[in-house]
């Protein structure tokens, strides 16, 4: 019978992105938590499935830009959000895992054909 070697644990983990438009500010921010997980565990990751998102902070960064400090001038707006991230992440339990060991030959292991085998170990002796 097989045994379950999976684990559920839930998580909050706080992630920041900036954009030039909104989904864009969000978008960076979400993409982070993959990263941020694998950098905080050694078990093998198998789902990250995100369960809440609360904004904690957005704010609209806006500036006017100039060409050659006279010409041209254009209002820029930068956006930046700081979330709370609920994920659940579904993991791999390696002490669960039992492997099986096995002999084989050598990767680098070259045959040799059977006329050579017999004087081989002719050559041992």
């Amino acid at each position: 019978m097989m045994k379950n070697i999976t684990i559920k644990k839930q998580q909050i983990i706080q992630v920041e992105g900036t954009g030039d438009e909104k989904h864009q500010a969000f978008a960076h921010g979400l993409n982070q938590i993959h990263g941020r997980i694998l950098k905080e565990k050694n078990d093998v990751i198998a789902r990250i499935e995100p369960i809440r998102i609360e904004v904690v902070k957005a704010e609209e960064e806006t500036y006017t830009e100039r060409f050659l400090f006279f010409f041209v001038p254009r209002v820029r707006i930068s956006y930046r959000v700081l979330l709370d991230v609920t994920v659940e992440v579904t993991s791999i339990v390696m002490e669960e895992v039992t492997f099986v060991e096995k002999k084989v030959l050598a990767p680098n292991h070259v045959p040799l054909p059977r006329w050579m085998k017999k004087s081989h170990k002719e050559a041992i002796k």
